[in-house]
């Protein structure tokens, strides 16, 4: 991306980063609050969340200053101008991980256990952007092996933390 047009895409990712923290917060806010078990209030599973949405929204509004002080809402957007950021592979990069990501959250989280589509993300994620397709499956059985090691551990070791030591109830 050139230099000169940081202030434009400054500008689009405040806006995101903005929507997103308040979301953030919103959902937070409606979390259980667990009131008629006595437990601290500071303890509540919505706090982290809550500052971390009003973090984002915080960040975002200074990025959306700085953008605008810097001429960043002046998008000046074309057909051909949108076209290229489609065919850059950063977009495209960008694209399939939002894919794989509302996948996991929308498809997968509530519907198989937490830690086999954990699992299975991971494992997504590895494979579509550390292997490659190009070249035959024999060359590269150690990368396909590693990414499955990868994933039972990092799915195992996501679900043992938040059990264990978070005492969160996964779906």
């Amino acid at each position: 991306m050139k230099e000169s047009n940081l202030p434009k895409a400054d500008f689009l990712a405040s806006i995101f980063l903005t929507l997103l923290g308040i979301f953030i917060l919103i959902v937070s806010l409606n979390m259980p609050r667990f009131e008629g078990t006595n437990i601290n209030p500071y303890s509540v599973p919505g706090i982290a969340p809550a500052f971390f949405g009003v973090v984002i929204v915080f960040m975002g509004l200074v990025l959306l200053i700085r953008s605008i002080r810097q001429g960043g809402h002046r998008l000046g957007l074309t057909g051909e101008k949108v076209a290229a950021f489609f065919k850059e592979e950063a977009s495209r990069r960008i694209f399939v991980t939002l894919v794989i990501s509302l996948i996991y959250g929308l498809v997968f989280l509530g519907r198989i256990p937490f830690v086999v589509a954990t699992a299975l993300y991971v494992l997504t994620f590895m494979i579509i952007f550390e292997y490659r397709f190009k070249e035959s499956f024999i060359s590269q059985w150690k990368r396909a092996l590693i990414a499955l090691i990868l994933a039972v551990l990092v799915s195992g070791s996501v679900t043992a933390v938040f059990q264990y030591l978070f005492l969160v109830n996964l779906p």
